[in-house]
């Protein structure tokens, strides 16, 4: 008797068990989808606050653009071009020899080089003495 007695016990425990696993899986669950809820509402809510900001910030660049000619742009960068090519040609113009020498052509002053170099040669070529005399032994 008392074998059965703690046998139908057990058997109660192993019931009251299997509801609690039952109902700890039904919580796990509705816990998931909470979750999964509570994460697309925040991907929902930040969609909307970066929706708003990017509808803000397009209003923006609008009103900043509204009050800009892009004619009136391209103007502008043709002159800063022109005004920098001027200032190019300009630092050209003062960085460049004011005649100072320009009244001698180089071909005639390498010619007139190449005559004198000649003519320098020529000199040390006349100047150059003849083997010395040294005296020769006398020879009996």
């Amino acid at each position: 008797k008392h074998g059965t007695k703690n046998k139908r016990a057990a058997l109660q425990a192993l019931k009251r068990k299997k509801r609690y696993e039952k109902q700890l899986a039904q919580i796990d669950g509705t816990l998931s989808t909470i979750e999964f809820q509570r994460e697309a509402l925040e991907n929902a809510n930040t969609n909307t606050e970066v929706l708003k900001n990017m509808g803000f910030a397009a209003k923006a660049m609008k009103a900043a653009h509204d009050n800009i000619d892009i004619d009136k742009v391209d103007e502008l960068m043709q002159d800063i071009a022109d005004q920098q090519e001027l200032a190019q040609e300009i630092s050209e113009a003062i960085s460049k020899p004011v005649g100072f020498g320009e009244e001698f052509d180089d071909d005639e002053l390498l010619a007139e080089l190449e005559e004198l170099e000649q003519e320098e040669l020529d000199k040390n070529l006349l100047e150059v003495q003849g083997p010395e005399t040294v005296p020769l032994p006398n020879v009996p």
